[in-house]
């Protein structure tokens, strides 16, 4: 009986075992199946390209899980092609590098082809020929202007610079539309950097200088889409007489070829420092002889009354050999002062000036070689 009880257990035991192991071998069956319709699912994604109206389907890919999508260019009549966007805001553009895991939607941004009647003028200051006339845009010859391509929105103009010179494009004396630092598509070529974005009158770098790094030939291209043109409304001192100060655009571009070493030689120039301050000066540029610096050997002085608690900074004048001066673009601040003793005497700003911290005869000097300030002082 025992012999018999133990049998039937054994059976029922194997026949469990037998039962189990076709339950797990079914559901690894199912599961391995539902892997394989899913992988199959999976082996492509469609990539779905729209109009700029965000609806209208231009063409459709199928593209393997991972890879990527091809990027071509759509053409309308009328309208130019400015790129694949990734949100119908056009907010910013689609990376065609990016592998596909999904199924993607991309969004061509167009703009209307409008021609560009402006002209526009190479305005800044330095050493070259060009920017020495130019004193900041006050003065705008023949070649300064930019030559325009026949039937393209594309400027170019070829001309030495040195470095130090800042400069930027715009449509007249007044720097409407201009164009600076920040419409560069690079400031580097062939691992040298030829150009960096440096100051201007505006926090927005479109409108920040382009500062030359390395003396040479140049040709620069603007390539211009007026049809997208922007008008910055909402500042404060906006108005219709004024809109062209504040006009800029998403798309501009200017690029530069560096032609090699400059093709006229250097102007010779003379520099002279000036003082300009709150109370001083009036923050006025005023190139009387009593704001300015002597020169003797290379080193320039100024002695000079000041009030307690005004704020200055040097500024520079460039006389050419014909006698022809302009705005310089080289200033001297509080972080050209080095040395301890002169730091008894003045304060420096967040902006760099130059505070006196009490009135009396201050005396200047100035080392260009250096780029060194120092301060002497004697109480009133």
């Amino acid at each position: 009986m025992l012999a018999a009880v133990c049998t039937f257990s054994l059976a029922a035991c194997s026949g469990a075992e037998t039962s189990g192991n076709s339950s797990v071998a079914s559901e690894e069956s199912s599961v391995e199946s539902s892997a394989t319709e899913s992988s199959a699912a999976t082996d492509s994604y469609k990539v779905t390209f729209y109009d700029v109206d965000g609806t209208t389907v231009l063409s459709e890919e199928e593209v393997a899980s991972g890879a990527t999508a091809t990027e071509y260019t759509p053409e309308k009549d009328g309208q130019i092609f400015m790129g694949w966007f990734a949100t119908p805001s056009l907010g910013h553009e689609f990376d065609f590098s990016q592998a596909i895991t999904a199924d993607t939607k991309v969004f061509a941004g167009f703009m209307e082809n409008v021609e560009d009647s402006r002209t526009f003028a190479i305005v800044g200051s330095g050493k070259s020929p060009l920017l020495a006339a130019s004193s900041w845009g006050g003065v705008i010859n023949d070649e300064h202007y930019m030559t325009k391509n026949d039937g393209e929105n594309v400027y170019t103009i070829t001309l030495d610079l040195c470095e130090g010179d800042e400069f930027q494009f715009a449509i007249n004396t007044s720097w409407h539309d201009q164009r600076g630092g920040g419409y560069l598509e690079t400031t580097d070529a062939d691992g040298v950097s030829y150009f960096s974005v440096s100051g201007g009158l505006s926090d927005d770098t479109k409108k920040s200088n382009i500062k030359c790094l390395v003396d040479g030939n140049y040709t620069f291209t603007l390539t211009t889409h007026p049809g997208a043109d922007v008008y910055d409304t909402a500042n404060s001192n906006y108005s219709e007489e004024s809109k062209e100060n504040y006009n800029s655009n998403p798309y501009d571009t200017i690029s530069f070829t560096y032609n090699g070493e400059m093709k006229e030689a250097v102007a010779d120039v003379t520099t002279t420092y000036y003082i300009k301050g709150a109370i001083v000066t009036g923050w006025q540029d005023d190139y009387d002889e009593k704001y300015a610096f002597t020169e003797e050997n290379g080193i320039h002085t100024l002695v000079i009354d000041l009030d307690e608690g005004d704020e200055f900074l040097m500024t520079t004048l460039v006389t050419t050999e014909d006698g022809n001066s302009s705005v310089g673009n080289e200033y001297v601040r509080f972080t050209n002062i080095t040395d301890d003793d002169s730091k008894k005497y003045v304060d420096g700003t967040d902006s760099a000036n130059i505070i006196a911290k009490a009135a009396g005869t201050y005396t200047f000097t100035y080392d260009p070689a250096t780029s060194q300030l120092t301060v002497g002082f004697e109480a009133k």
